[in-house]
Protein backbone atom coordinates (compact mmCIF):
# COMPACT_ATOMS: atom_id res chain seq x y z
CA UNK A 1 0.00 0.00 0.00
CA UNK A 2 2.86 2.40 0.80
CA UNK A 3 4.15 2.12 -2.77
CA UNK A 4 0.79 3.41 -3.99
CA UNK A 5 1.34 6.64 -2.05
CA UNK A 6 5.11 6.91 -2.40
CA UNK A 7 4.95 8.69 -5.76
CA UNK A 8 2.55 11.28 -4.31
CA UNK A 9 4.62 12.23 -1.24
CA UNK A 10 5.83 15.82 -1.32
CA UNK A 11 8.20 17.17 1.32
CA UNK A 12 7.87 20.88 1.92
CA UNK A 13 11.00 23.03 1.71
CA UNK A 14 12.37 24.26 5.07
CA UNK A 15 10.94 27.76 4.55
CA UNK A 16 7.44 26.62 3.49
CA UNK A 17 4.83 25.39 6.00
CA UNK A 18 2.96 22.26 4.95
CA UNK A 19 -0.35 24.12 5.17
CA UNK A 20 0.83 26.68 2.63
CA UNK A 21 1.65 23.89 0.19
CA UNK A 22 -1.84 22.45 0.65
CA UNK A 23 -3.46 25.89 0.30
CA UNK A 24 -1.78 26.59 -3.02
CA UNK A 25 -2.50 23.10 -4.39
CA UNK A 26 1.02 21.65 -4.23
CA UNK A 27 -0.30 18.84 -1.98
CA UNK A 28 -3.75 17.43 -1.29
CA UNK A 29 -3.21 16.58 2.36
CA UNK A 30 -0.66 17.70 4.92
CA UNK A 31 0.55 16.69 8.36
CA UNK A 32 1.87 19.30 10.78
CA UNK A 33 1.32 20.62 14.29
CA UNK A 34 -2.26 21.85 14.72
CA UNK A 35 -1.06 25.31 15.77
CA UNK A 36 0.79 25.63 12.45
CA UNK A 37 -2.19 24.53 10.35
CA UNK A 38 -4.90 26.66 11.98
CA UNK A 39 -3.34 29.94 10.88
CA UNK A 40 -3.22 29.06 7.17
CA UNK A 41 -6.04 30.47 5.03
CA UNK A 42 -7.35 28.25 2.27
CA UNK A 43 -7.22 24.89 4.05
CA UNK A 44 -9.61 22.93 6.24
CA UNK A 45 -8.22 21.45 9.44
CA UNK A 46 -9.95 18.09 9.74
CA UNK A 47 -8.58 16.79 13.03
CA UNK A 48 -5.75 15.20 14.92
CA UNK A 49 -4.16 11.90 13.98
CA UNK A 50 -5.13 8.81 15.99
CA UNK A 51 -3.29 8.59 19.32
CA UNK A 52 -1.24 5.55 18.30
CA UNK A 53 0.48 7.49 15.47
CA UNK A 54 0.26 11.05 16.81
CA UNK A 55 3.51 12.66 17.94
CA UNK A 56 3.24 15.10 20.85
CA UNK A 57 5.66 18.01 21.15
CA UNK A 58 6.19 19.20 24.71
CA UNK A 59 7.35 22.78 25.19
CA UNK A 60 9.31 23.91 28.22
CA UNK A 61 10.56 27.29 29.39
CA UNK A 62 13.74 28.51 31.01
CA UNK A 63 15.12 31.88 32.06
CA UNK A 64 18.72 32.72 31.32
CA UNK A 65 20.76 33.16 34.50
CA UNK A 66 21.73 36.70 33.37
CA UNK A 67 18.30 37.74 32.07
CA UNK A 68 17.73 41.49 32.27
CA UNK A 69 14.29 41.00 33.84
CA UNK A 70 14.18 37.51 35.35
CA UNK A 71 11.14 38.18 37.53
CA UNK A 72 9.11 39.37 34.53
CA UNK A 73 10.18 36.28 32.59
CA UNK A 74 9.21 34.00 35.48
CA UNK A 75 5.85 35.79 35.74
CA UNK A 76 5.20 35.18 32.04
CA UNK A 77 6.02 31.49 32.36
CA UNK A 78 3.79 31.25 35.42
CA UNK A 79 0.93 32.98 33.55
CA UNK A 80 1.27 30.62 30.58
CA UNK A 81 0.74 27.72 33.00
CA UNK A 82 -2.24 29.35 34.73
CA UNK A 83 -5.84 28.24 34.09
CA UNK A 84 -6.67 31.71 32.71
CA UNK A 85 -4.29 31.18 29.78
CA UNK A 86 -5.69 27.75 28.85
CA UNK A 87 -8.55 28.97 26.58
CA UNK A 88 -6.19 31.15 24.57
CA UNK A 89 -3.65 28.35 24.25
CA UNK A 90 -6.36 25.93 23.11
CA UNK A 91 -7.68 28.46 20.56
CA UNK A 92 -4.26 28.45 18.89
CA UNK A 93 -4.30 24.65 18.53
CA UNK A 94 -2.14 23.73 21.48
CA UNK A 95 -2.95 21.74 24.61
CA UNK A 96 -2.02 23.50 27.85
CA UNK A 97 -1.70 20.13 29.55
Amino acid sequence: MFNTFKSKIVISPPDTPVGVMVARGDAEIGFQQVSELLRIKGINYVGALPADVNEITVFSAAVHKNAAQPEAAKALVKYLGAPEAAPIIRKTGMDPG
